[in-house]
């Protein structure tokens, strides 16, 4: 009597990848596009520093934006290289927020708390992204 020996197929599967929602994805666009577009912001403090972060805040928000509308569409196409672009995107909203929101606050402008707090929900984008990214580790 021979024991059945285990398939190498019946292991425990990872999950598949994590594609972006293109909802969610389109629902982000629209916000940076309404910053980047909709909102006037204008630098007229006089400080170089914060009326440049004004002016990167803005083109960053219209970049991002306009490269989250690309996700949405790569996402419902279903194009290959979706992934890294969400995670480009993910990580560029991370930094753009958390920058100029440090530099914000440094100016005592209170907005600079939002951007901050934008920036760590775009942290967690980025995590997400980055853990769709990685082979799945084998199971133990």
């Amino acid at each position: 009597m021979s024991v059945p020996q285990p398939s190498p197929w019946s292991g425990p599967r990872s999950p598949p990848p994590r594609v972006p929602s293109p909802l969610i994805t389109l629902v982000s666009a629209l916000l940076f596009l309404y910053v980047g577009f909709g909102l006037g912001l204008v630098k007229i403090s006089g400080e170089r520093v914060y009326d440049g972060s004004v002016t990167a805040f803005v083109w960053g928000a219209r970049l991002i934006g306009i490269g989250l509308l690309a996700v949405a569409g790569m996402t419902l196409l279903r194009l290959p290289g979706v992934l890294l672009a969400d995670l480009v995107l993910a990580v560029l909203a991370t930094l753009l927020c958390l920058v100029v929101g440090a530099i914000w606050l440094l100016y005592s402008d209170s907005q600079g708390l939002l951007l901050v707090l934008f920036g760590l929900f775009n942290s967690a984008a980025a995590r997400d992204a980055w853990n769709s990214l990685r082979p799945a580790r084998p199971a133990s």
